[in-house]
């Protein structure tokens, strides 16, 4: 059983990197990142959705934007144009859509996640014969080693970044900063601005699927916004703003708790070394002082900033950490 989440919030509206709750309190938001890194009611992308109007997905119909889309993200996936890319309705669809065509393409049944890999002996990762795919997180460190186990094995691997949105950690894809290339690309709609949205592109044109599918509509034309806006400017963006956060962040302490910031770029966590069972109690007190964080475990909470937010947004939320460790008393 996972941490328990906080008492969730009830937004009434967003502009930006904050939201407003339905009590009118302005909140910052830094927990929705990797599902939102256009941070809420962008101008381009509400124009683009009413360029776009009311067009449903059609089986058996291609639309322009998902056309467009497709030939985009193939040329964005590290390697060159010779890929397959599937379009689809969520994260969660894409990713067991890159199950089935590891299934299809290995004649394998069983799927295994890199986190369960690790053999106790030595550290390493070992990929039995039976395997179809491994499920990577891209910002794993064992990717490489996942990488050399895969083919070693005849699995494929697929790199499942559902949960982290483009240029969060200074690349369009995370999995660039590693050096590998997987078997599957797996999408969500962090790449649609939080709209319904996920995609698969393979690594090679060889795999294929046996029947297609078709994305939303607009979900497409918000992710084709999305990719324009990052390369227009707000992938450099990104990347100062997240050197701004290390900066700042790194200058937390609090002698009863020992926070520790890692991650990279906007994907970042808090760690507490001191303190048990304390990040639940710690999300809620941030919150009555206007930052929101999300709960990564009993003792890590997740700091997700979108990135349109900027260094006033940061200095808000570093004013807020500094006056909750100042305050705490050893309970939560």
């Amino acid at each position: 059983m996972g941490p328990a989440a906080a008492e969730p919030v009830f937004a009434d509206k967003g502009e930006g990197a904050w939201l407003f709750d339905d009590a009118g309190r302005r909140l910052l938001d830094f927990a929705s990142g990797g599902s939102a890194p256009l941070g809420h009611n962008h101008p381009d992308i509400a124009k683009v959705l009413k360029q776009v109007g009311h067009r449903p997905g059609t089986d058996g119909a291609v639309t322009s934007e998902e056309v467009a889309l497709m030939h985009k993200l193939a040329e964005l996936v590290p390697g060159g144009m010779n890929r397959r890319v599937l379009l689809c309705e969520s994260g969660r669809e894409a990713l067991a859509r890159a199950i089935e065509l590891a299934r299809a393409a290995t004649g394998r049944s069983r799927v295994t996640y890199l986190s369960d890999l690790t053999d106790p002996s030595d550290g390493k990762c070992a990929v039995s014969g039976d395997v179809a795919a491994v499920v990577a997180h891209p910002l794993d460190g064992r990717v490489q080693q996942a990488r050399a186990a895969c083919d070693a094995a005849g699995a494929l691997l697929v790199d499942d970044e559902t949960g982290i949105g483009p240029g969060a950690t200074g690349r369009m894809l995370a999995l660039e900063l590693s050096g590998s290339r997987p078997d599957v690309y797996v999408l969500g709609r962090g790449w649609a601005a939080g709209l319904p949205f996920g995609a698969c592109v393979t690594g090679n044109s060889n795999l294929r699927w046996e029947r297609g599918s078709s994305g939303n509509p607009l979900g497409c034309a918000a992710a084709l916004e999305t990719i324009r806006l990052l390369e227009g400017g707000l992938l450099e963006q990104g990347r100062k703003l997240a050197a701004y956060l290390e900066k700042r962040f790194g200058a937390l302490s609090c002698t009863k708790l020992e926070p520790e910031l890692y991650g990279v770029g906007l994907v970042r966590t808090i760690a507490f070394r001191k303190g048990k069972d304390v990040a639940r109690g710690f999300v809620q007190k941030c919150r009555e002082l206007g930052l929101l964080l999300h709960v990564l475990s009993s003792s890590s909470v997740a700091v997700r900033p979108p990135l349109v937010a900027n260094e006033k947004d940061v200095d808000f939320a570093i004013a807020a950490l500094d006056m909750l460790f100042d305050r705490f008393d050893g309970k939560l």
